[in-house]
């Protein structure tokens, strides 16, 4: 399997895996993306906005939209976890 790299501008710098379920198996590896495009993106190519990682790309066009990128409310606000 050849290296997940950032896809952003051009940019080729291969990405760290954020976790690996199973270390053997890299198909089941999570790489950092983009929550609207979802395709890979560094850190250098985005940002943090509102608590989603949103790359440079995404970003520029809701930019010229003038529009921020819409988040879909799914209601988990209220749930608590165990304990």
């Amino acid at each position: 399997m050849p290296f997940v790299k950032c896809s952003v501008d051009g940019c080729s710098r291969k990405l760290q895996p954020l976790v690996k379920p199973d270390p053997r198996d890299r198909e089941t590896w999570i790489y950092p993306e983009c929550d609207v495009c979802f395709r890979p993106a560094c850190d250098k190519h985005s940002a943090d906005v509102d608590g989603r990682r949103v790359c440079d790309r995404c970003r520029r066009e809701a930019e010229a939209r003038g529009a921020r990128p819409t988040v879909i409310d799914l209601g988990l606000a209220g749930l608590r976890g165990p304990g």
